[in-house]
């Protein structure tokens, strides 16, 4: 009682996290052993909220696990997300997601009211006031890069 037990400890120079669906780079992770396994001290939650906000300004289009986590992120049915988000069936979400590491081949303008509807639930009032020019560019940014429709992980999100 009253002993604390030291964990081995190391820092992984770049770590692929791939728990919400999608690859993730990190750099300086700190990683655990546990058992006979090395694993990543990661704040997921940290993590999600980054990389929702990330998502909403990427410039490649969506992929179907990228939007699979965009609906669980904020908690929503399949039924829900299509008909309060993105105004279409829930066959329509369900066929983008099933595109899974692949860009959806959604249209566009549905993924300009995705990525808005990102920007809409995180941030605060000012910024929602302030940003509204910045999202027009941002989609145009995106309409512009969607020819190119290599895929890229997200980078450089912070672990703690």
């Amino acid at each position: 009682t009253g002993q604390e037990v030291k964990m081995k400890t190391k820092i992984e120079k770049n770590y692929t996290y791939t728990g919400l669906g999608f690859p993730i780079e990190h750099e300086k992770v700190e990683m655990v052993l546990l058992g006979n396994e090395w694993c990543p001290k990661i704040d997921v939650k940290n993590v999600a909220s980054q990389v929702i906000k990330q998502l909403a300004i990427k410039d490649t289009p969506l992929t179907g696990n990228e939007v699979h986590f965009i609906r669980t992120h904020f908690g929503m049915s399949l039924r829900d997300f299509a008909k309060e988000v993105v105004h279409e069936s829930h066959v329509a979400v369900t066929k983008w997601e099933n595109f899974e590491d692949k860009p959806t081949k959604m249209n566009t303008n549905t993924e300009i009211v995705i990525r808005n509807f990102i920007i809409e639930k995180t941030s605060s009032t000012t910024e929602k006031k302030s940003k509204f020019y910045t999202r027009t560019l941002q989609a145009k940014t995106f309409i512009t890069a969607k020819g190119d429709r290599k895929l890229k992980t997200l980078s450089k999100v912070n672990c703690a």
